[in-house]
C-alpha cells in the first residue's frame, strides 16, 4: 500500500489532477486558429473546475478528470500525489470552457464556444486515486441548433432548481434566445423564449449607429424570493449592460416546494384584495387607463397561479392528465416522452406541475394562452458610476449577472424576514454594479388587457471596483468576470476574472436598508486570490464539506490552484456590546461645550422679616432683649449667606469670561490654520492647472506634428490612387464581406460551414427513415423527399455561387 500524506488544502495544491497535459500543441494550435469573430463582443466565461461533494473534477482542454479526496490522506506514488481517472466520451471533440454540475450531482453540463454535452458522472467513491479510464454515457444537447460552425456562441449554461430529477437544463445563445431542454430527450428544446426584440428593423450596415452589444446576450438568471413571483422571473444581461427580463417562467416538467404555492397563492389574493379596497377607498378610478391595467394584470396573474395550484389538486386525486399529442420537433423519428405515471413521483414537500400554456408532454395545452411579455431594459437610478480599469472605460461590456437574497446580519432568535434581492452586475473593466428594484418584476402578457408595460426600475445603491494588477488594456478585452455563490452566506459573493478572485459582501447595507436607516455603509470588498495575466484564472469552487472544510479553490490556466480557507461568520449578539461614541479630537473640541449655569440659594431673601420678629419692631427701641439679638443674628445670616452665593456666582462668570477668551483665542488659530490651508491647496491648484495647461499644449503640438510627418510619409511611400482603382478596391472588399461576413453577419462561407453540419445531423434521421420505407405509403414519404430535395438544391446552389465568387475573387487578384 502506498504511503498516505495528510489530506489538507496545502497539500491538494500538489495533487497530480491539477499537472497540464504532457502534449498541449493541438489544444495551444486551436486557441490560435480560425475562430468565429465577434468584433468588440466580450470574451468567452471560464468555470473548469467543480466540486461534487468529495470528488474533484477539472478540466484541460478536451479531457475532463476526476478524482475522490478523502479524509484518511492523498496517496505519494513517485513524485506524484494522488491519482485520477479520466472521463471519456466519444462527443468531447471540442474545447472545454466550462462544467456545470446538475442539483442532483449525477449529471454534467460540459460546454463549449458552440457546443454542449451532457455526461452522467459515475457515482461517488468510484474515481478512486488509482489512474485509468472511466467511459461515461453522454449526450449531446441539440446538435442541429449547437454546432461546432454555429453562428451563436454558448454565453450562459444552468440547471434549474426546480427541474424534475433535475434534468432541466437552460442554455443562452449570444442571440438572446433561451432555451430549455430535458436531458431524457435533449435532441430539442422543449421551451424556447427570446430575450430581445426582432432584428428586423436592425441595420446592418457598416455605419449603422446602433451599439451591436445591445444584441448580444451574455447571461442571465432566475430571481429569488419566499412568496411573491421573483423565483418565476428570468433575468437576461446584454453586452451593452441592458437587463430584460420576463416571466412567469416555469420548466416543462418543475418539481415547486408546496409551501412556495401556498405562500403565491396566499400573494395573489391580499393584491386582489388591494384592487377591491382600492375600488371603496377611491371611487371613480374604474373608467381610467391605468386602474384598468391594473386590474385586467392581476386578474391574469390569479388565473395563472389558479391554473398552476389546480394541477397540484388533480395530481392528488388521481386524475390523469389531459391527453394531447405531442408537438412537432425539428428532427425526425424522436421518441416520445414517457408518460407521467411512468416517472419518479416528486420528493416530500414538493409538487409537480407544468406551465398552464402546455401540456405535461409538451404540446399546446387547449384554450386561448398569451405569449409573455418581454418587460425591459431596466432603467438604472440612479445611473452607476462610470469606473473601471483602464482607460477605455466606454468600451467595457458587462458580461454577467446574479441576484443575492440576502438577509443582512439578522440577530440570533429574531424572524429573519422576507429578506431583498440584490442584482450584481459584473463588468469586464472590474467594475460590480449593486442594486435593487424597489417594486419588482411582475408577470406579464402580451394583451390588451394590459397595455405595454412600463421598463422596471432597478436602483444602483454602489459600484465597487476589483483590483486589477494590470492597466493592459489587451489583458482586459480579453476578461470576462464571472459570479460564484457562497455555499453558506446568501449576501456574499465572490467575482472570478482572469487576473484573480475577490470577495464582495452587502450584509452591511442591507441591514441598515432593511433597518430603515438613512445612511448606507459601502459593501466590503476584499481581495482574496491574485493571478498572473499571463496565467489567468479558468475556475473557481466554493466549497462546505465536512472533509474539505470551508474554504475556495481558484486554478489557473498553467494548472497551478490556490485554495482560501474561510471562517464561517457566526455572531454572537448576546455578548454585543453597544458602539462606543467616536471619541473627538480635543483641538477641535470647543472650550464652551459645558453648558453655562448661575444658580443662587432657594428661598425668599427677605432681611427685613426676620428682623420685624423681634417685639415691638414697630416701635422706638427703649432696651434690647435676647428676642432683638436673636432677629439681628437671623438676618445677618441671610445676608450673609447670599452675599457668599453672589461671589461664588461672579467667580463663575469670570471663569466663563476667561474661558470665552480662550475660545476666541483658539478660533482664531483655526481660522488662521484653515486659512494657510486654503492658500496652500489654492496654490497647488493653481500650479496643477498651469502644468496641465502647458503639457495640453505641448501634447497639441507633438500631434500636429505628428500629423505632418504622418502626412509626409504617405505621399512618399503611397502614390495618389484612381477613381478606376478605388472602385476596384470597393468592389474587393464588397465581395470578402458577402463570403467571409463582416461585423458579426455570417458570409456564405459559414452559412454553408452550418448546412453541412446540419445536414450531417438529419443523414443518419433520414437513413432511419429510409429503412422503414415499406411502412410508409407515396404520401408519408413525399414530404421527406421534398425536404431532402430542397436541402439538397439550397446546397447545390450555395456552391455553385460560391465557385462563381471564388473564380471572380482569382481574376481580380
Amino acid at each position: 500500500m502506498p504511503p498516505l500524506l495528510p489530506f489538507s488544502l496545502d497539500a491538494l495544491r500538489s495533487h497530480a489532477i491539477f499537472v497540464p497535459p504532457a502534449s498541449t500543441s493541438d489544444d495551444g494550435w486551436e486557441l490560435v486558429g480560425p475562430q468565429p469573430s465577434y468584433d468588440g463582443l466580450p470574451a468567452l466565461k471560464n468555470a473548469r473546475l467543480v466540486v461534487r461533494d468529495r470528488d474533484l473534477i477539472v478540466a484541460f482542454g478536451k479531457e475532463i478528470r476526476m478524482t475522490s479526496l478523502s479524509s484518511d490522506g492523498l496517496e505519494l506514488r513517485g513524485t506524484s500525489v494522488g491519482g485520477y481517472k479520466t472521463l471519456k466520451s466519444p462527443h468531447l471533440t471540442f474545447t472545454i470552457h466550462q462544467l456545470v454540475l446538475n442539483p442532483t450531482g449525477r449529471m454534467l453540463a460540459v460546454v463549449g464556444h458552440h457546443q454542449l454535452v451532457v455526461l452522467v458522472l459515475p457515482r461517488a467513491g468510484l474515481s478512486g486515486s488509482a489512474g485509468g479510464e472511466i467511459v461515461c454515457r453522454s449526450m449531446p444537447v441539440d446538435q442541429f441548433q449547437h454546432s461546432p460552425s454555429s453562428l451563436t456562441a454558448l454565453t450562459k449554461v444552468q440547471w434549474h432548481p426546480w427541474g424534475e430529477g433535475g434534468n432541466s437544463l437552460w442554455v443562452l445563445a449570444s442571440n438572446g434566445t433561451l432555451f430549455e431542454y430535458d436531458i431524457l430527450h435533449p435532441q430539442d428544446p422543449v421551451q424556447t423564449f427570446s430575450l430581445l426584440p426582432a432584428e428586423t428593423s436592425r441595420a446592418k450596415s457598416k455605419f449603422s449607429a446602433i451599439d451591436p452589444l445591445s444584441y448580444h446576450a451574455t447571461s442571465f438568471t432566475f430571481g429569488c424570493g419566499n412568496a411573491d413571483f421573483a423565483p418565476l422571473m428570468v433575468y437576461g444581461l446584454m453586452a451593452n449592460g441592458d437587463i430584460y427580463t420576463m416571466g412567469p417562467v416555469l420548466p416543462l416538467s418543475a418539481d415547486v416546494p408546496e409551501e412556495y404555492l401556498g405562500a403565491l397563492q396566499a400573494f395573489v389574493a391580499e393584491r386582489m384584495d388591494e384592487i377591491d379596497d382600492m375600488e371603496v377607498k377611491q371611487p371613480g378610478q374604474e373608467g381610467s387607463a391605468e386602474y384598468a391595467s391594473l386590474v385586467g394584470r392581476r386578474q391574469m396573474q390569479e388565473a395563472w397561479v389558479s391554473a398552476v395550484v389546480t394541477q397540484c389538486s388533480s395530481d392528488s386525486e388521481g386524475e390523469p392528465s389531459t391527453p394531447s399529442t405531442s408537438p412537432r420537433r425539428r428532427g425526425y423519428g424522436l421518441p416520445a416522452s414517457p408518460p407521467r405515471s411512468e416517472r419518479l413521483p416528486p420528493l416530500p414537500g414538493f409538487v409537480r406541475v407544468h406551465p398552464p400554456h402546455l401540456t405535461a408532454a409538451g404540446g399546446p395545452a387547449p384554450g386561448a394562452h398569451r405569449p409573455l411579455a418581454r418587460q425591459g431594459p431596466l432603467l438604472f437610478n440612479p445611473a452607476p458610476q462610470e469606473v473601471g480599469n483602464g482607460d477605455d472605460v466606454d468600451e467595457q461590456s458587462a458580461t454577467d449577472l446574479t441576484i443575492l437574497h440576502a438577509f443582512g446580519n439578522v440577530p440570533e432568535g429574531q424572524d429573519p424576514g422576507l429578506g431583498i434581492n440584490v442584482l450584481a452586475i459584473a463588468w469586464s473593466s472590474g467594475r460590480v454594479d449593486l442594486g435593487i428594484e424597489p417594486d419588482g418584476s411582475e408577470p406579464r402578457w402580451i394583451t390588451s388587457r394590459d397595455p405595454a408595460p412600463t421598463n422596471p426600475i432597478l436602483h444602483v445603491v454602489e459600484s465597487v471596483l476589483s483590483s486589477f494588477p494590470t492597466s493592459d488594456l489587451d489583458a482586459i478585452a480579453l476578461n470576462a468576470p464571472a459570479f460564484v455563490k457562497d455555499p453558506i452566506q446568501s449576501d456574499v459573493v465572490y467575482i472570478s476574472h482572469a487576473f484573480g478572485v475577490d470577495a464582495v459582501s452587502v450584509a452591511p447595507w442591507v441591514s441598515q436598508l432593511l433597518a430603515g436607516e438613512g445612511h448606507l455603509s459601502p459593501s466590503d470588498v476584499a481581495p482574496l486570490v491574485k493571478a498572473s495575466p499571463s496565467k489567468p484564472v479558468v475556475g473557481v469552487e466554493t466549497f462546505c464539506d465536512v472533509t474539505l472544510g470551508y474554504g475556495l479553490l481558484a486554478l489557473a490556466s498553467s494548472g497551478q490552484l490556490a485554495t482560501v480557507e474561510m471562517d464561517v461568520r457566526v455572531p454572537d449578539w448576546r455578548l454585543s456590546a453597544p458602539k462606543s461614541a467616536p471619541v473627538p479630537d480635543k483641538n477641535s473640541e470647543s472650550l464652551l461645550s459645558t453648558p453655562f449655569e448661575v444658580s443662587l440659594p432657594g428661598g425668599d431673601f427677605n432681611p427685613k422679616a426676620a428682623i420685624r420678629k423681634a417685639p415691638d419692631s414697630h416701635k422706638a427701641l427703649s432696651a434690647i432683649s435676647p428676642e432683638h439679638i436673636t432677629a439681628l443674628r437671623d438676618a445677618a445670616a441671610q445676608i450673609k449667606t447670599r452675599s457668599r452665593a453672589v461671589e461664588a456666582a461672579s467667580a463663575k462668570v469670570e471663569a466663563r469670561l476667561d474661558l470665552q477668551v480662550k475660545e476666541y483665542a483658539r478660533q482664531l488659530a483655526v481660522l488662521r490654520q484653515c486659512a494657510a490651508s486654503t492658500s496652500a491647496l489654492r496654490s497647488a491648484a493653481m500650479r496643477s492647472t498651469e502644468r496641465a495647461e502647458a503639457v495640453l499644449q505641448a501634447q497639441d503640438a507633438l500631434g500636429d506634428r505628428l500629423d505632418a510627418v504622418i502626412t509626409a510619409l504617405m505621399a512618399q511611400q503611397r502614390p495618389q490612387i484612381g477613381a478606376v482603382e478605388r472602385s476596384w478596391f470597393d468592389e474587393l472588399y464588397r465581395v470578402q464581406a458577402r463570403v467571409n461576413g463582416a461585423r458579426g453577419a455570417p458570409g456564405f462561407a459559414a452559412r454553408l460551414q452550418v448546412l453541412k453540419e446540419q445536414l450531417e445531423v438529419v443523414r443518419p434521421r433520414v437513413k432511419a427513415a429510409d429503412a422503414q420505407a415499406e411502412e410508409y405509403g407515396a404520401r408519408q414519404l413525399r414530404p421527406l423527399q421534398a425536404a431532402v430535395g430542397s436541402r439538397g438544391d439550397e446546397l447545390a446552389r450555395l456552391v455553385r455561387k460560391m465557385d462563381a465568387l471564388n473564380v471572380r475573387v482569382d481574376g481580380m487578384e
